[in-house]
């Protein structure tokens, strides 16, 4: 099974949070609800400011943390992408649906926050790697990535095989970066996410 995960280009992020309203328009989230957020670092870099944005959603990690932690077994990693989506509720697919009880313990268990709280529903909603698109057979191959990728005009964002486009000399491996690393975001250790930061302005 080939990995898919996301390559952020941290020096080319300009936080126009297009990204956001891509996500947001495909799946016609409600007011607050977030699959994709934009993290805004200030610091201070050789005694001046400085702003540092970082664009994030799921990373549909090797060992998720929400889906060891789903008493109802809600969250599945596809076997042909590895993206951690989630099962049809019962209501869309009597016999193998799964009803989200809102425990919330995939939300402790994420070190990312990419399961977000649907309160007007109760339940748990997250990143699903725009599974219907890539799956798509209508759609245009260049189409068929996460809308997040498609709408990022500054190149900032990217979608590929962690194997090959995120390693070291792929399409997205920048040397001296270390998958799922980088300031300010949690270890990788803990459930092996599949991003890939870099910080060289292409």
């Amino acid at each position: 099974m080939p990995q898919y995960g996301f390559h952020l280009n941290i020096a080319n992020c300009i936080g126009c949070r297009a990204c956001e309203a891509a996500c947001a328009q495909e799946y016609d989230l409600p007011p607050g609800l977030m699959r994709r957020r934009l993290l805004v670092h200030d610091s201070l870099v050789g005694g001046k400011p400085a702003r540092r944005f970082v664009s994030m959603a799921c990373n549909h990690c090797t060992t998720p943390g929400c889906l060891n932690a789903c008493p109802v077994k809600r969250y599945a990693k596809d076997p042909n992408t590895g993206i951690v989506y989630i099962k049809p509720s019962k209501s869309e697919d009597p016999v193998n649906g799964v009803d989200c009880i809102g425990c919330r313990r995939c939300e402790a268990a994420c070190p990312y926050g990419a399961p977000q709280f649907d309160a007007e529903l109760g339940i748990m909603d997250k990143c699903t790697g725009c599974l219907h698109r890539i799956n798509s057979t209508t759609l245009p191959q260049e189409k068929r990535i996460p809308a997040c990728v498609l709408t990022c005009s500054s190149r900032a964002l990217h979608w590929g095989v962690v194997a090959t486009d995120l390693a070291d000399g792929g399409k997205y491996g920048e040397a001296k970066t270390k998958l799922g690393s980088a300031p300010d975001i949690a270890d990788p250790s803990y459930t092996d996410p599949n991003i890939r930061f870099s910080s060289k302005r292409w």
